[in-house]
């Protein structure tokens, strides 16, 4: 039972790794019918710098109008999440309700999901102010598309694995 369990921890630690290195660019154009609302719109897949001075290339694929990073950014709680994104600069962010759903219908072609929920972020209206929006952590299942909004202290808390998506750019 012990060398399982510390098998099980060196495949985690080892698979967890969320950003290739490689220096070579991808482009490949995959006609893609499937996602919802995303009729004869290309999936692109590319490789980019997060910014001119690192040598770290994020890779990603393009879904109609959004880029979606091909591997996990990691695993984070809802705070920790929206920090990753902004440091990787260039517009990367949580993914919103509709985008979550677009990751879910095309998780196939989004490479390996190390776990079963990730973390996105949506806006409300406040009822009690109306120049203000209310910012929701949402969750979604990668396994049956569920997406719910996290509520509780633990909810919020817990680790999720984190896709983060932009806006392309042409």
């Amino acid at each position: 039972m012990l060398r399982l369990y510390i098998t099980f921890i060196c495949f985690a630690f080892s698979s967890c790794s969320s950003i290739s290195e490689t220096d070579h660019n991808v482009n490949n154009f995959i006609a893609s019918d499937t996602a919802q609302g995303l009729n004869n719109e290309h999936i692109v897949q590319n490789k980019e710098l997060p910014n001119p001075n690192s040598k770290v290339k994020i890779d990603f694929i393009t879904i109609g109008k959004l880029d979606i990073m091909k591997t996990d950014l990691g695993f984070f709680d809802s705070k920790q999440a929206e920090i990753a994104c902004k440091k990787l600069g260039d517009g990367w962010r949580l993914p919103n309700e509709a985008e979550l759903n677009v990751i879910y219908e095309q998780n196939e072609k989004l490479g390996t999901f190390k776990t079963n929920y990730y973390l996105g972020l949506g806006y409300e209206p406040d009822a009690y102010n109306e120049n203000e929006d209310v910012k929701m952590f949402l969750r979604i299942s990668i396994i049956n598309g569920e997406v719910v909004i996290l509520q509780s202290d633990q909810e919020l808390f817990s680790q999720y694995g984190v896709r983060a998506v932009r806006d392309h750019k042409p």
